[in-house]
């Protein structure tokens, strides 16, 4: 209940009684065709004269708020607004300009329409200042209605300077909300290289040239709407330096996309799309060829192996021994081995059944094994056998390897909750050194990266053999970023329709295809790897490595064998003694 009174003070619904006198005889025929054409949901009436409302009674049936006051206990917008639709009129009955109301509005009515109803003609130095004003708060839907014997309404001109012209309401509703022919007018965008997003760079003539696909998206924005693409050279390419210009109010808009602040110092155009970062880390490298003898191999098979030799050795000796009286581990174990490696054995100390019986086991396990493990070693000789990627947030703490980030991302990850456990790992870094060991595909450090850049990379190490670096595949941030530019400036809503069109047409895929395209062959961005091709090469100490520890592991076993039977051969004859 004490919500709904809040409400009610909110929104001050006091009807006077007043004279029924009244010189407004074409507002209501003004309202009722705005009403309809634009489809009006809600009218708010701000009267700080308390008369003159007469005609309220005259108009269609639609919800109407007067308000006589915008006192802090009586007007807030930003509670007004949630309560109310988006296609709003306000009609404000004012015998002075009232920019007290607009700059308490807090930007939160940039969409709505203005109608002020004026007993002189606003064709005057007041009401243009008033306009301009207007104009710089981010309000350009104004109509002006000079109430006289034959009511005149008036519309505001932007460019190429404010200018308040007679009109209609059918002129009105065909240029509302579009911005159209700008004559020339300045555009300031901030410029800095942030691939794929924002390019800079020169040409192989020299001349400076302009990419990414949000500053190429804004270049083709300027171009349609005839304005001036006016560029701003940041101190380097960090978007700090943006958003600090666009605070000292030396540029309009950032060429790049970021997230509005929680401080909500600048806004962004509406989002339409969500963006997400991942972790992306070292691709697992190629393990030395020295470790291919166990690759074929899970370690779990090994063992079993093992065991299976350690069992047929023991199986064997125990029926020779019950055959011969005699142990001879030695010979057993090589037989098994030589079963194993897929050559000649003969089990000449084993008589009887048995023999056969043993005979067609080792066989059969050591063909099976033998051509197992030298389909998988030759397959691995040709393709490379690869390290354990990193996976997971706890492989990337045990692998020791720090994530590097700026100052700029690193409030980005405290504002959007980074997860707990990544943070002994993060080293705060300048935003050159990021750069340099980022674009280099430094393998030695992490980084966190979003969808649009991560897709760049992976697009340039294409062309490698050996990928560089990969996403850890769990997404950390999710957040919705825009074109940041100046809180009250006017192409807020032009910018975010135009983008949501180019989104849904499908063109920006192209604008981000172009982009990778753009970055890789200008080299801008990153340092291009040079492409990894296959070719023939002569044959290096590395390639001896597995043979020469084959048969070093051979001879070992051997000496091992022989060392155990002339030990058990000398105790056997000082036994006898």
């Amino acid at each position: 209940m004490a919500g709904l009174v809040r409400l009610f003070l909110f929104l001050l619904l006091t009807i006077r009684e007043i004279s029924s006198t009244d010189s407004a005889e074409g507002l209501p025929a003004v309202i009722d065709e705005l009403s309809t054409q634009i489809g009006i949901e809600t009218t708010i009436v701000y009267n700080p004269q308390r008369k003159g409302l007469s005609y309220l009674p005259k108009l269609k049936p639609i919800t109407q708020i007067l308000v006589n006051s915008i006192n802090d206990s009586v007007f807030n917008a930003t509670e007004l607004v949630r309560f109310l639709g988006e296609r709003m009129l306000f009609v404000l009955l004012v015998k002075t300009p009232p920019i007290d109301l607009f700059e308490k509005l807090h930007l939160q009515f940039q969409t709505a329409d203005f109608l002020l109803v004026l007993n002189e003609s606003p064709v005057t130095d007041v009401w243009l200042e008033f306009a301009h004003r207007a104009w710089q708060l981010g309000y350009n839907g104004l109509l002006f209605l000079h109430i006289s014997q034959d009511p005149v309404l008036y519309r505001m001109r932007l460019f190429p300077q404010i200018k308040i012209l007679p009109t209609n309401v059918n002129e009105y509703v065909q240029r509302r909300g579009r911005i159209g022919n700008m004559q020339g007018f300045e555009i300031r965008v901030a410029v800095y290289s942030n691939p794929p997003r924002c390019l800079l760079y020169k040409d192989r003539h020299g001349r400076q040239k302009y990419g990414g696909y949000y500053l190429r998206f804004l270049q083709h924005f300027v171009e349609v709407h005839n304005a001036t693409f006016v560029p701003v050279y940041t101190p380097n390419d960090s978007p700090g330096h943006c958003i600090r210009a666009l605070l000292a109010r030396r540029v309009d808009l950032c060429g790049d996309s970021l997230a509005q602040g929680s401080d909500k110092a600048f806004v962004v155009t509406r989002a339409i799309r969500m963006a997400y970062a991942n972790i992306m880390v070292r691709n697992a490298k190629p393990l030395s060829s020295y470790r291919y003898l166990l690759a074929p191999f899970h370690p779990t098979v090994w063992i079993c192996l093992f065991v299976y030799i350690a069992f047929i050795v023991f199986f064997m000796s125990c029926i020779h021994w019950q055959q011969q009286r005699r142990w001879i581990f030695s010979t057993f174990l090589l037989d098994a081995i030589r079963s194993l490696l897929f050559t000649g054995f003969s089990l000449k100390h084993l008589h009887g059944r048995e023999r056969y019986i043993l005979f067609a086991v080792l066989f059969i396990a050591g063909f099976i094994y033998s051509t197992f493990y030298l389909g998988y070693l030759k397959s691995i000789l040709t393709t490379e056998v690869f390290e354990k990627p990193i996976n997971s947030f706890a492989e990337l703490l045990e692998s020791n390897i720090s994530i590097m980030i700026d100052e700029y991302n690193r409030n980005l990850s405290s504002r959007y909750n980074l997860p707990d456990m990544l943070w002994p790992i993060i080293k705060v870094v300048p935003d050159e050194t990021l750069k340099r060991h980022r674009s280099g595909f430094d393998q030695e450090y992490a980084y966190i990266l979003f969808s649009d850049r991560m897709d760049l990379y992976d697009s340039a190490q294409k062309y490698l053999r050996h990928p560089r670096l990969r996403r850890i595949p769990i997404n950390i941030f999710f957040l919705f970023s825009g074109f940041p530019m100046r809180e009250s400036y006017f192409l807020r809503h032009s910018l975010s329709d135009a983008w949501a069109y180019v989104f849904e047409s499908g063109f920006l895929k192209k604008l981000e295809s172009d982009a990778d395209h753009d970055t890789m062959t200008a080299n801008v961005g990153f340092e291009f790897l040079v492409t990894d091709y296959y070719e023939a090469q002569s044959l290096k100490l590395d390639y001896f490595v597995m043979p020469a520890m084959s048969l070093a592991f051979g001879y070992g076993l051997a000496l091992l064998v022989f060392v155990i039977e002339l030990t058990a051969w000398r105790r056997h004859r000082h036994n006898q003694r």
